[in-house]
């Protein structure tokens, strides 16, 4: 354990000794059972606020920074609760006295939606993960061709008198890509494998322009009219 993570957890001990402590200093004729209900539903508030602040806002280890898309409900289900809570403690003790049966079964309910409320937050938090790996997945076909142009460009390095017909028509293409969007659609996978296998053929055939000069041509108009056909593939 850290030295962070230590420090965490004992502010948060002293945060509730000050809570727990306030409360018996300042209990007046407040019964017992009432007393503790009341020290509870303030450590609820006060252990929600402080993980929500304690929480960081962006996690870099998590590229779908799930936590942002719940950050706006978290708080508003912590500030509802807190506000509810708070009211009913000071209306139920100070302005018209309930029972502790009455209070304990309002504190109840009160904590069955703050719980609803948590579990919103999750799903929110699991909801936009989901969203970040689907597009992922639709963008992986992209990636892939525009890794493909990049071995192909790699390897043009290394060659030397490429006609530069041939050099214009890859740097345009590997230009264009990048109006092509990410697609779930099954043709645009299809599409995608096809313009990744014509480019490794053409990285293959690179190797002899002269011997393969008429192969690659062939390939190269065909990777064209694959680029034109998946530009034009939307999601479903």
């Amino acid at each position: 354990m850290s030295t962070r993570t230590i420090l965490s957890w004992l502010l948060l001990l002293f945060g509730e000794a000050i809570i727990i402590a306030a409360f018996i200093l300042f209990r007046g004729n407040t019964p017992d059972n009432i007393l503790i209900m009341n020290i509870v539903v303030t450590s609820i508030i006060y252990v929600l606020f402080y993980f929500n602040f304690r929480a960081p806002w962006i996690d870099l280890k998590d590229k779908s920074q799930k936590q942002i898309g719940a950050i706006g409900i978290s708080w508003f289900v912590a500030w509802s609760y807190a506000i509810v809570a708070i009211v009913v403690m000071l209306a139920a003790n100070l302005v018209f006295p309930i029972s502790f049966t009455t209070q304990l079964i309002i504190h109840c309910v009160l904590l069955f939606f703050l719980f609803m409320g948590i579990l919103l937050v999750r799903h929110s938090a699991d909801k936009v993960k989901e969203v970040y790996e689907q597009e992922t997945a639709h963008r992986s076909g992209v990636i892939e061709m525009k890794n493909a142009m990049r071995d192909l460009k790699n390897k043009m390095v290394t060659m030397n008198e490429l006609p530069y017909s041939f050099t214009q028509q890859i740097n345009t293409l590997e230009e264009n890509l990048r109006f092509i969007s990410p697609s779930n659609n099954q043709e645009a996978y299809g599409l995608e494998r096809s313009f990744v296998a014509t480019v490794q053929e053409i990285t293959i055939a690179l190797s002899d322009f002269s011997m393969n000069e008429e192969r690659i041509n062939g390939n190269l108009k065909k990777l064209e009219r694959i680029y034109q056909n998946r530009k034009e593939v939307y999601s479903s």
